[in-house]
C-alpha cells in the first residue's frame, strides 16, 4: 500500500520580496504569489487528491485556497505543524540587517554551523516537527494521496530529516514559491523521493502570463 503526499510551499509574499525573517509572523501573498497559486492550481486539478492540510499561516492558508479553487468540495485543514522555523530574535527582521549587525551568525545559520536563531526554534526541533507532520498525514489516509501545504525551509527541514542528512546538510536544496515536492511512503514505512522542486507551472508568470 503506497501513500503519496504532494508537498508545495506557499506563494509568493511581500516578506519574501523583502527578504525578512518571518518564520511564525504573519506576510501577505503578493499579487504574483496569487497567480502563483491559482497556476499550481491548473496544475493540480487533474490530479487526484484525498486529503489537503496547509500551515495555519495565512501565506500557507491562502496558497491552498487558491490552488484548490478548481477543487470543489477539497478545502486544507489547518495543522501548525507545518509552519515555517520559528526564527527567534530574528523574527520580522530583514536579512541584509542581520548580514551587516552580525555576519558571522548569519553565515552559520546558513551553513548550518549555528543550529537556529538566537532565541528561536533549532535546526533539529524543526525538522521532528515538520517530519511528524507529514507522517501524521500519512498514517490518517494511508494509500491515497495527500497535499500538504507548507513553507520553503520547512520543506528542506522534513526532506532532510527523511534522507537522514546530518543537521549541517539540512540547507541543502532550493523551495521555489508554490514548487511541488512529490514523495510518497509504503505500508512499512520507507520514504521515497520522487520529485522536489517543479515549478514548470510558473513559466510566463512573472512576465503577467
Amino acid at each position: 500500500m503506497i501513500t503519496r503526499v504532494i508537498v508545495v510551499r506557499h506563494g509568493q509574499t511581500y516578506g519574501n520580496i523583502e527578504g525578512l525573517f518571518c518564520g511564525h509572523s504573519e506576510t501577505e501573498l503578493t499579487p504574483l504569489g496569487v497567480r502563483q497559486a491559482r497556476a499550481l492550481g491548473a496544475r493540480l486539478r487533474e490530479m487526484e487528491i484525498d486529503a489537503a492540510y496547509s500551515s495555519d499561516l495565512s501565506r500557507a492558508a491562502k496558497t491552498a485556497e487558491h490552488a484548490l479553487e478548481q477543487k470543489p468540495g477539497l478545502e486544507a485543514a489547518p495543522d501548525p505543524g507545518l509552519r515555517e522555523m520559528h526564527y527567534g530574535e530574528w523574527e520580522g527582521r530583514p536579512g541584509r540587517e542581520l548580514g551587516e549587525r552580525h555576519p558571522e551568525l548569519l553565515r552559520d545559520f546558513f551553513l548550518g554551523r549555528l543550529h537556529g536563531a538566537p532565541g528561536g526554534e533549532t535546526l533539529q526541533q524543526l525538522r521532528t516537527r515538520t517530519s511528524e507532520a507529514v507522517q501524521r498525514s500519512v498514517e490518517a489516509h494511508r494509500g491515497g494521496t495527500v497535499l500538504l501545504v507548507s513553507h520553503g525551509n520547512a520543506i528542506m527541514a522534513m526532506l532532510a530529516e527523511f534522507l537522514s542528512l546530518p543537521i549541517e546538510a539540512t540547507w541543502s536544496f532550493a523551495c521555489d514559491n508554490t514548487s511541488i515536492t512529490r514523495m510518497q511512503f509504503s505500508k512499512s514505512g520507507r520514504f521515497t523521493l520522487l520529485g522536489y522542486n517543479d515549478a514548470t507551472h510558473l513559466q510566463g508568470l512573472e512576465n503577467g502570463g
